[in-house]
């Protein structure tokens, strides 16, 4: 088959099975996100909110016997899933006060300014800050994905550009940022930054509670897309789910992608 086409279709924020409830009351305060429904099904529980600019949010349970949703070998990885905040300063300094753990701000390449907090269940999400958005939904924190909502951190970043253009179908973008140790992948619509990291030479593989998600418009070509990949000697997992249907792969430095399809 041809080279599947991958497109950013949200995700899952994973938290415990059993905190499930306090986990939705968290996200819903903290995050100034609005509730819009919750449910269980095959493959575990989950709840869905409005988020206030565009997109929705996702939580969903660990799931300790599919090998899809464990926390088995809980490992963030360098696989950040990016979220948009008006002010960024003001958001950490809202999550500091709560006691909550915050990184520094860091400039990126194109002078964005980008950080880290650790969420409810020790999951890492990082925030991306756009000042358009200042004024514009003061009662929430988190407002909408980045522009830019993957950051992996690799260890060749010459050899991970080649890799995603053929497995993934990205095209590099014009702009250069390789002199500060950065590339910025394209796909359909949105961008990946791919990050030079010092990475063991055998990496652990990544298994975060934060998990971006593409989507494959059809499970007919979900589960070619599926057996496609292990035919070019990446690690895939077994499909889950029956209506809703998801998989993980990993690239060469261990960070986990996920894809979904859906009716």
């Amino acid at each position: 088959m041809e080279t599947p086409k991958f497109k950013f279709d949200g995700g899952f924020i994973m938290v415990p099975w059993d905190q499930f409830e306090e986990a939705i009351e968290w996200y819903r305060e903290n995050m100034g996100w609005r509730l819009i429904g919750t449910g269980d099904g095959p493959v575990g529980r989950k709840a869905f909110f409005k988020m206030p600019g565009t997109g929705q949010a996702n939580l969903k349970s660990f799931e300790s016997e599919l090998d899809h949703f464990t926390s088995k070998e809980y490992s963030e990885g360098n696989c950040r899933f990016c979220f948009r905040t008006a002010n960024l300063d003001w958001t950490l300094e809202y999550f500091d006060n709560l006691g909550i753990e915050c990184t520094s701000p860091r400039k990126m390449p194109d002078q964005t300014r980008s950080a880290d907090i650790i969420a409810f269940g020790n999951v890492r999400l990082t925030l991306s800050e756009d000042r358009k958005l200042e004024g514009k939904f003061p009662e929430s924190r988190v407002i909408q994905y980045a522009a830019k909502p993957l950051w992996l951190g690799v260890s060749d970043l010459e050899a991970s550009i080649n890799w995603y253009g053929r497995i993934l179908g990205w095209e590099q973008s014009k702009k250069n940022f390789q002199d500060r140790g950065f590339a910025l992948m394209r796909e359909t619509w949105d961008s990946v930054w791919l990050e030079k990291v010092n990475v063991e030479r055998s990496p652990k593989k990544a298994n975060p509670g934060a998990r971006l998600y593409f989507r494959i418009k059809k499970q007919e070509d979900l589960h070619k897309t599926n057996e496609w990949l292990k035919e070019q000697g990446i690690e895939a997992s077994d499909i889950v789910g029956d209506r809703w249907k998801g998989f993980h792969f990993y690239d060469p430095d261990g960070n986990r992608l996920n894809v979904w399809s859906y009716y």
